[in-house]
């Protein structure tokens, strides 16, 4: 668990510890402390002497290890929690953010899923809920029913790791052999990229369908600190390396902003196996072709009516916006997800 000015977090954070239910399993909770301001700095933090007044609790169920740092500048949420594992010994990682909530039969379940799935290469995570409740539904409905094959085929979608991080339960032989997470300091998806190279390097996923955690949603969260066009960069970057790269031709679904950032983010090789946009709308559908300026040939692309499209489709329009009017189309056209189309919205 790594921290950086966590304070108002805390208490409720180390309660839902406590509740853990352990069933003849060692456990260590090894916290990294990331920079938080101590008493006395101008911008004064109640972080460390929270885990102080925890201490004693916490030790009558886990093995409490804390290390880190004070009144320095954070160095990323991706070192923070290298360095918490860097310092625990455990056979297996269960990862918690300071600000969410276990559900007492967490650590519990997820332990009992990594034992009888006997594959290191397994990323478990869970169901949650959002707190305050309400918050990020249309998020929470996509993370959560999910089916098992839609896990794999979702991955390039703008809401990130098809399984949350703070649910992430892994081994520790995996994630050191994938090299743990990037250690570039704020803004950067250190979850998204090591979602990445953990399917890259070929890596299970396996979601308990339970709720298993509370995820916390407010203005602080580092999740907030990631600039979308760095999220876009890295999407871009493994939907050309693991699918357009193996195409030989694509359309692209949605002649308008999305579809046409989706088309000039592409390289050159993979622009040229764009052999047009289709579109439901007919003000874009009437424009009849659009024109990439950038190239040398300015280039023109058609735009035709999606029941026109030939597979394989990235589509880059928005779930659940249209009144379930795209759904019905696409659903209309009985392509299959993962082989006919993927999605890129």
């Amino acid at each position: 668990m790594p921290v950086r000015n966590a304070a108002q977090w805390l208490n409720e954070t180390f309660e839902s510890l406590m509740k853990q239910i352990i069933e003849n399993i060692n456990i260590e909770l090894s916290i990294y402390n990331d920079g938080s301001s101590a008493s006395g700095s101008s911008l004064r933090d109640e972080t460390l002497n929270i885990i102080e007044q925890w201490r004693k609790q916490l030790e009558l169920k886990y093995k409490l290890i804390v290390h880190g740092y004070e009144n320095e500048e954070a160095r990323g949420v991706g070192y923070g929690k290298n360095r918490a594992v860097q310092y625990s010994s455990g056979r297996f990682l269960c990862f918690q953010d300071a600000d969410d909530l276990m559900y007492p039969n967490r650590i519990h379940r997820q332990y009992h899923v990594a034992i009888n799935e006997k594959d290191d290469a397994i990323l478990i995570g869970s169901k949650y809920e959002r707190i305050p409740e309400g918050s990020t539904d249309r998020y929470t409905q996509w993370a959560n029913n999910l089916t098992e094959e839609q896990l794999y085929t979702q991955i390039y979608l703008a809401h990130g790791p098809t399984l949350i991080m703070p649910t992430w339960f892994c081994s520790r032989s995996w994630f050191d052999r994938l090299g743990g997470f990037d250690e570039i300091a704020k803004g950067h998806c250190e979850d998204l990229t090591f979602f990445f190279k953990h399917l890259r390097n070929g890596g299970r996923l396996y979601r308990v369908n339970e709720v298993l955690l509370y995820y916390r949603y407010h203005s602080e969260a580092t999740t907030f600190s990631v600039h979308e066009d760095v999220i876009w960069s890295v999407r871009i970057q493994e939907i050309q390396l693991n699918i357009i790269n193996n195409l030989e031709k694509l359309t692209i679904w949605n002649a308008g902003k999305q579809g046409r950032k989706f088309y000039r983010s592409l390289n050159d090789i993979n622009k040229h196996k764009v052999i047009c946009f289709c579109d439901m709308d007919p003000k874009k559908i009437s424009k009849g072709f659009y024109t990439d300026e950038l190239s040398q040939d300015k280039r023109r692309i058609p735009v035709i009516h999606f029941t026109q499209a030939i597979p394989p489709i990235i589509i880059c329009v928005k779930l659940g916006l249209t009144n379930n009017d795209f759904e019905t189309n696409l659903s209309s056209m009985n392509l299959r997800e993962g082989i006919d189309y993927w999605l890129f919205s």
